[in-house]
């Protein structure tokens, strides 16, 4: 069976969106013993979670692309006979490749590259845009056939594909779709010639919607092909309640990625996780998501498929731009789906509409998840009686104290 239809995605990624923030969920937690069981290399030992089918927030299933290294990504530059493009090809490429060798070299701490090779000029589709009917959440079949149709007619064109693990498939800013309309998956039987594409990402972005938002955009569905799943809430118009602006799984282009997210694409290292698997009371330091040659993380598992994690937000590298600084807690669930609510954050300022720091941003819930982080002195406890408390910072990292009481 093909990935496609084993491993169906919700597609399109919103930003601005209204909605209020929810709590985590209440449900009691307890730490339990690791029982055997086959997980990736990138997210093993104690604290790995149970994974399960599609995107999701266990180990990577072997259906995904390994993100390390280097690899190689076809850029082909659609436009249509309707909406003919209004730019050059190279223009639109460079506006989205410049920003993901940024983005991918600092995220991954120089431990993946890819290589973006797009089309020369713009690729002709062989059917009217109109035709096509691209619309937010098209389904897989429709989107594997335009897929196709791009790779035919890029060939048809010249394009080499040797060496490809996947492609982008990118519209010019005039096509009337904008970035929610974007869309990524895995594919059983997409080939180029003789020649097998794991994978394609649909990137669309209007010349009136933000920078930020549309290179961001192309980033986070490429995330998709790497096993991550979405992070804002589908049932409730794509607001970012659940994660606010600390991944680009939930809000595109405005921060760095949540430190699990690092250790499941295999950027942490095991001995950068720092994993809490039985009770007691244990000091732990983090250092910051953005730093340049890697971070820490602290994760606490509470169940097959549960996870509490810290780790330390400052405004460094790809997190420049976050408005509060501090310890980040969430909580990890790999049996919650895609667009679920897989991980939600905790706030550690509930109610404060971002406080005077924050209280800018929009929507809403992007403001009020902005100053999430805790501050030295204050602390938070789970659900299931687990706590973390933030005791102290010296330079950039902070240290913490966990507690895990007996079951």
């Amino acid at each position: 069976m093909s990935a496609v239809s084993s491993f169906r995605r919700i597609p399109g990624h919103r930003v601005l969106v209204v909605a209020t923030v929810t709590a985590l969920a209440t449900a009691g937690m307890s730490l339990l013993p690791v029982e055997g069981g086959a997980v990736a290399a990138n997210m093993s030992g104690p604290c790995a979670l149970s994974g399960g089918d599609g995107f999701g927030e266990g180990p990577t299933g072997a259906e995904f692309l390994r993100p390390r290294g280097r690899h190689r990504a076809v850029m082909i530059m659609v436009d249509f006979s309707d909406i003919p493009a209004h730019g050059p090809a190279k223009e639109r490429a460079e506006f989205f490749s410049e920003y993901n060798a940024r983005y991918l070299r600092r995220a991954s701490y120089g431990t993946y590259t890819l290589q973006l090779a797009p089309t020369a000029d713009w690729v002709r589709m062989p059917k009217s845009w109109s035709q096509y009917g691209i619309r937010r959440g098209i389904g897989s079949d429709a989107m594997e056939a335009y897929v196709q149709d791009a790779v035919d007619a890029a060939r048809a064109q010249g394009t080499d594909f040797s060496g490809a693990d996947f492609v982008y498939v990118v519209a010019d800013d005039n096509v009337p779709a904008q970035p929610t309309v974007s869309q990524a998956n895995t594919f059983g039987s997409l080939r180029a010639g003789p020649h097998r594409l794991r994978g394609a990402a649909l990137v669309f972005g209007r010349s009136t919607d933000s920078a930020a938002w549309q290179r961001g955009n192309f980033v986070h569905e490429a995330n998709h092909l790497y096993g991550l799943p979405d992070l804002y809430d589908v049932a409730n118009g794509a607001s970012v309640q659940y994660a606010g602006g600390w991944d680009t799984m939930s809000m595109a282009g405005i921060s760095d990625m949540l430190g699990w997210h690092k250790w499941k694409l295999g950027w942490l290292s095991h001995r950068q996780v720092d994993c809490v698997h039985t009770p007691g009371t244990s000091a732990h330091w983090l250092k910051p998501i953005g730093s340049p040659d890697g971070a820490d993380i602290t994760v606490v598992r509470t169940g097959p498929d549960t996870a509490l994690v810290a780790e330390a937000r400052t405004k460094t590298g790809l997190d420049a731009d976050i408005c509060a600084e501090g310890v980040v807690l969430y909580r990890v669930d790999s049996s919650v789906p895609t667009g679920r609510g897989p991980v939600r954050v905790v706030d550690a300022h509930p109610g404060s509409h971002g406080g005077p720091s924050c209280s800018s941003r929009s929507p809403a819930e992007l403001a009020e998840l902005g100053d999430a982080p805790f501050a030295p002195g204050e602390a938070h406890t789970f659900p299931g009686g687990v706590r973390v408390k933030v005791v102290g910072k010296q330079a950039d990292r902070y240290r913490i104290r966990v507690t895990v009481p007996q079951e």
